[in-house]
């Protein structure tokens, strides 16, 4: 399930790329999602990512010492194994406008999304890896770098049955960064 090769490359010698557990959603809801992210880019006048990009972020950690790989890599196993899978239903669309960045998320954060983002803030907190202080909201990004605040809509929402759980890399390119999968582990059959 690992690529080992994705996480150990030479980027720099001693940091990883960027990395991310994540739900990803499955191919019905990344179209809705692409969508409704052209729709936002062209009313904000931002950038909507690539459709393989659309994720929703569990937890970041950034680039850390390729020695905590193993580390990293047990973590997201064990929770996915502690975890059932359950449905993401995405139902709001909104802005942070500091970021200037357009996103869907949930109205509700069911027990589920909530438990899978705290057992992976306090697994890498114990072993002393990058993990998320902020209170957790969660969301798919649509658009990056909005000029204008996306107006308030009706939109009937995007859902998927989140059935693993992913490590992502980010790696810069051209047109923006590029996600790719590192490792997945099956989350139990709820």
């Amino acid at each position: 399930m690992t690529d080992p090769a994705a996480l150990r490359a030479p980027d720099t010698p001693e940091l990883t790329p960027r990395l991310f557990f994540a739900l990803v959603p499955d191919a019905p809801a990344r179209s809705r999602l692409e969508a409704l992210a052209r729709a936002l880019a062209s009313e904000t006048g931002g950038r909507a990512p690539p459709g393989p990009n659309l994720h929703l972020t569990l937890a970041f950690l950034g680039q850390v010492p390729r020695s905590r790989v193993n580390d990293i890599e047990s973590i997201g196993e064990r929770a996915a194994a502690a975890g059932a899978s359950f449905d993401v239903v995405l139902d709001t669309v909104g802005h942070f406008r500091d970021a200037r960045v357009a996103w869907a998320g949930p109205s509700i954060v069911v027990a589920p999304l909530q438990c899978a983002y705290d057992d992976l803030r306090d697994a890498l907190a114990a072993a002393g890896l990058p993990h998320e202080r902020r209170k957790f909201h969660p969301h798919v990004t649509l658009v990056r770098h909005c000029r204008r605040a996306p107006a308030p809509r009706a939109w009937p929402g995007a859902s998927w049955r989140a059935d693993e759980l992913t490590l992502m890399a980010s790696e810069s390119h051209d047109g923006g960064p590029r996600y790719r999968t590192t490792a997945r582990w099956p989350l139990s059959v709820g």
